[in-house]
């Protein structure tokens, strides 16, 4: 059995992100799992279908978004019901046809360290100060941070954590992970032809709009994304009419 985490902070939701995120999981992940809620736990989840590990959102605090994923990490790295491989998944993360644990536990990236592009904002200051932190190390600096399902070790993500100092440097975790343990490895890198980012509701090389048929847009995909300005009215739709069947972990 494996655990799929999710980190959750039930004032930063949209909508209903999260009661629909475990319907795509229980429709569509080819392999037992239980779920495992880091943070916040909402009133129609069923107690008795996860794990819950409590943590309070730090708040008024520089970079706290970062702060608040790393200090939930280490909480459930240190719970001693939780497996030694998990899935890391979060509220807007959907799958739209059936995977195994294998493909769910490709190395993905965005792109190479030469492909980073510019852009400005503490989520980019940290991802360009992880990167350098690598390359520094001699490791090839792939993004990883794919924001899809990714299949970790705990022991090794918690040793990733102290030998990095993640939290105190605000680095993120999937990228050191990754670049440090797969050295050597060519990972899948990140296509349209099998993930759906609905990031800012434009149409881009990695961007889906939120407008038209997206039956039809979507068919074939593998995942789906979104940011709180992809989340349009259509795409609501398009998700409540993918996953209408309540699953065992709602009330």
């Amino acid at each position: 059995m494996i655990d799929v985490y999710y980190p959750y902070f039930e004032r930063e939701a949209a909508w209903e992100e999260l009661r629909y995120s475990l319907r795509s999981i229980e429709k569509h992940f080819q392999f037992e799992f239980r779920v495992v809620i880091v943070g916040d736990l909402p009133g129609w989840i069923n107690p008795d279908s996860v794990l819950h590990i409590p943590h309070e959102r730090c708040e008024g605090m520089q970079e706290n978004t970062l702060y608040d994923a790393i200090t939930k990490q280490l909480l459930f790295n240190a719970h001693f019901e939780t497996s030694l491989h998990f899935i890391r998944m979060y509220d807007d993360i959907y799958i739209l046809r059936d995977v195994d644990l294998g493909e769910v536990g490709q190395f993905k990236a965005m792109y190479g360290y030469d492909q980073v592009p510019t852009r400005k904002g503490t989520w980019w200051d940290q991802l360009y100060h992880t990167l350098e932190v690598l390359r520094e190390k001699g490791y090839p600096g792939w993004n990883t941070e794919t924001h899809l399902p990714e299949l970790f070790n705990k022991e090794k993500m918690q040793w990733i954590i102290n030998i990095y100092s993640a939290l105190e440097n605000r680095l993120l975790t999937s990228s050191l992970y990754f670049n440090t343990f797969f050295p050597s490895a060519r990972p899948v890198l990140f296509s349209k032809d099998f993930a759906v980012q609905c990031y800012d509701n434009i149409d881009g090389p990695f961007y889906f709009s939120s407008e038209g048929d997206l039956i039809e847009r979507f068919n074939g995909k593998t995942y789906l994304n979104h940011n709180n300005a992809g989340l349009n009215d259509n795409l609501k739709s398009f998700i409540r009419t993918r996953f209408l069947n309540k699953s065992r972990f709602e009330l």
